[in-house]
Order: C-alpha cells, then structure tokens, then sequence
C-alpha cells in the first residue's frame, strides 16, 4: 500500500504522535525517511532583529541556533529508537527555511507515497495549521495528518 513514507516532523507534535507512527509503522513496514525543517531565519520571530542591538541578535541567533540542533537530536533519537524496534528501514534529513517550501521540494525529489505530519497544541505563533492547508492545497501525495 504505502511504500515510501516521508515523516516531516517539528519536534513538538501532541501527545500520543510516536505511538501511533509506531503502530503504523508495524502495519505498513515501509521505508521512512524523516524530515525535519528548522525555522532558524529571524522573519519567524517577528521584529527581534528591529529591536535588539547587534549584539543581542548574534547572541539570539545563536540561542535559535542551539533549540533547533537540540530539537532535531531529541528527533533523530526518538524515531531511531522507534525504528530499531519496528525494523524499519529509514534515512534522516534535515532542511532549513520555510517548511511547506522545504516539504515540498523533498517530495518532489522522492518517491513518497505518502506524507505525514503531526499537529502541535495550539499557542501563539503556532504555524502548523498553516503547513498543512498548503500541504493540503499543493500536493498530489497522500496526506495523513496524525493528531
């Protein structure tokens, strides 16, 4: 059914989200490659780089920086742990930018059958919801959006 799945993962999905790509995964035995899309570029975080003297921005930078390399190492070990268990074959990617942009060029150099994204819980500046009504409006590839 599905072959190649591409796993784009924010490292903030809600509760439950790793059960149940463990059990899909059980079902399906596919091939994964895992994505992750860091949003390191200072227009995500509003006017800091306006307000803050250059010093405060590079040590900022920096900070962003250091969240980002954390978050996709507790990433990486969370699904290699999962895949060892399930045995499933699978490839570790990370990209940096604009997520739907990011997301999109990674299916149009693949062979995935099918995309899944996780949610977050709702807070502000929470663009998920927005990755995933153009993932929507975009793609021909099957989305499963786990919640």
């Amino acid at each position: 059914m599905f072959k190649h799945i591409l796993l784009a993962v924010q490292g903030e999905e809600n509760e439950g989200f790793w059960e149940k790509i463990a059990g899909l995964l059980q079902l399906l035995q596919p091939r994964v490659t895992v994505l992750h899309v860091s949003e390191t570029a200072l227009a995500h975080y509003g006017y800091v780089d306006q307000l803050a003297s250059s010093i405060a921005k590079e040590q900022f930078i920096q900070y962003i920086h250091h969240i980002a390399d954390q978050k996709q190492r507790e990433i990486r070990e969370r699904f290699q742990e999962l895949a060892r268990h399930q045995e499933v074959p699978w490839e570790w990617k990370v990209r940096e930018g604009d997520p739907p942009r990011e997301i999109e060029r990674e299916l149009a150099g693949g062979t995935y059958d099918l995309l899944i994204l996780g949610s977050k819980p709702g807070s502000p500046g929470n663009t998920s919801s927005k990755v995933k009504e153009k993932m929507l409006a975009r793609q021909s590839t099957s989305l499963l959006i786990i919640k």
